[in-house]
């Protein structure tokens, strides 16, 4: 990071309850209303098939639509849960991590203190070397980031692809106001 004015730097881990917490907050935002919306349209049509199969009923092809119809719908709800259910147990399986968070007047950056499991990688000449923590993440405060609150997280977004959960319960009254007042 920059030699920039440090707002807030704290250190924490987060919890499978507040990581499934923040997941579906992300979800909410970029995932679920286009689900739904395809879930609409996937009705709507098994509606259309259906009534097409009462008004006649040597109609093979009606029932068949009918029944591609009814499954999409159901990919449409059931696979976002799938993939919450995923995410929280890989997350959960992965073990208590120490993050860092550095807030600045221009971006955010977070980073890995330390990671629960050790694991060690032997080389070629039979030395161990230890496995690095990757590199900081930096959050630029520009026109694709965005804060979500939720009840027990805060949700910094960059784009639509990154997302990082921050949990609120270690925090004091000024670092949750200065959690609030990222990028703005």
């Amino acid at each position: 990071m920059m030699n920039e004015n440090i707002k807030l730097e704290k250190e924490y881990s987060i919890s499978p309850e507040t990581f499934r917490e923040g997941y579906l907050a992300y979800q909410k935002k970029f995932v679920l209303k286009m689900q739904y919306i395809f879930m609409a349209i996937f009705l709507v049509l098994a509606a259309d098939m259906l009534y097409a199969a009462i008004k006649d009923p040597s109609n093979k092809l009606s029932y068949v639509l009918l029944f591609v119809c009814l499954a999409f719908a159901f990919r449409c709800w059931y696979n976002p849960r799938k993939a919450r259910k995923e995410m929280s147990s890989t997350f959960a399986e992965m073990g208590q991590q120490v993050y860092r968070l550095r807030v600045c007047e221009t971006c955010a950056e977070i980073s890995t203190v330390s990671s629960a499991p050790v694991v060690e990688a032997v080389t070629e000449d039979g030395e161990t070397e230890a496995e690095e923590l990757p590199e900081p993440s930096k959050i630029p405060f520009n026109q694709d980031f965005s804060l979500e609150e939720t009840e027990s997280a805060f949700l910094l977004i960059s784009g639509k692809e990154m997302f990082y959960i921050v949990p609120k319960a270690e925090m004091s009254p000024q670092e949750l106001e200065i959690m609030r007042n990222m990028g703005k």
